[in-house]
């Protein structure tokens, strides 16, 4: 396995997430390629706002509208308008056309033999989008918070080689280290599709030292690559794929001021 990737930068700002798009062409993804996005939650250009509110279908809006909450359900249009955006601009098809389908655990994927993979990932502030060509992709976000019963949830999720990694860690980060691991063990359970149906305590993670590199998969077949990173002091995120890459070969596209630290 290689050593932590250096991410390409290309940092976007808020006002300039449509004209990026529209104005420059779409970045290449080919091969085994893995292209990460990470875009803040709520949208403040209103032109962008306006066209990705438009785009989700009947049933997205439908399965929004049930949301008990009202950010809840802007919050998934958004989500749900975003990924059809992106999708469209890396197709070069109108995203209201794009149909959808889901597998027996509900991960969802394009409908036609486009050949292109993604997973989606949300938290209250912020989306993460993963794309690649080949191979299932799994991604998942989460804000670092207090969780005063992180270490149940941990004895309830975590292999044994992970709880013992967890209670060698400093006693300051080992909140923060538990949302690592949980990152990285969710995008590897949604690359494998069945999410957690599968039970999570199973797949053991290695978390590199720092913040930010490639991760370790025990407990499951298949190569693997899984990226694992804090953009910010709030948020932690992992991406999965079912093949080995090389640090060139992972793009991330995220906020101005808003690093992904190698």
């Amino acid at each position: 396995m290689p050593t932590s990737p250096p991410e390409t930068r290309a940092p976007i700002t808020p006002a300039h997430i449509a004209e990026l798009l529209d104005k420059t062409p779409v970045p290449r993804l080919s091969g085994d390629d893995l292209h990460l996005w990470l875009l803040p939650f709520p949208i403040g250009h209103e032109a962008l706002r306006q066209t990705i509110e438009r785009l989700p279908d009947a049933g997205e809006r439908a399965s929004a509208a049930r949301r008990v909450f009202a950010a809840d359900r802007l919050r998934q249009m958004h989500a749900r308008g975003l990924l059809r955006y992106l999708l469209g601009h890396y197709l070069a098809r109108d995203p209201q056309g794009l149909d959808f389908i889901t597998n027996d655990y509900g991960k969802p994927a394009l409908s036609t033999a486009d050949r292109l993979q993604f997973n989606v990932s949300h938290c209250q502030d912020h989306i993460l989008i993963g794309l690649t060509r080949r191979v299932p992709v799994g991604v998942d976000l989460e804000r670092i918070r207090p969780l005063p019963n992180w270490y149940a949830l941990a004895a309830h999720c975590c292999s044994a080689q992970e709880l013992n990694w967890l209670a060698g860690r400093p006693a300051n980060d080992q909140e923060r280290d538990f949302f690592r691991l949980w990152t990285a063990k969710e995008a590897v359970l949604k690359a494998l599709g069945t999410g957690l149906a599968s039970p999570p305590e199973r797949v053991t993670i290695s978390l590199p030292d720092t913040d930010s590199g490639f991760a370790g998969v025990a407990g499951t077949s298949s190569p693997w690559t899984l990226f694992s990173t804090c953009p910010d002091a709030d948020h932690t995120i992992a991406a999965a794929i079912r093949t080995v890459i090389n640090r060139r070969q992972i793009r991330c596209f995220h906020v101005a001021g808003r690093h992904l630290d190698q």
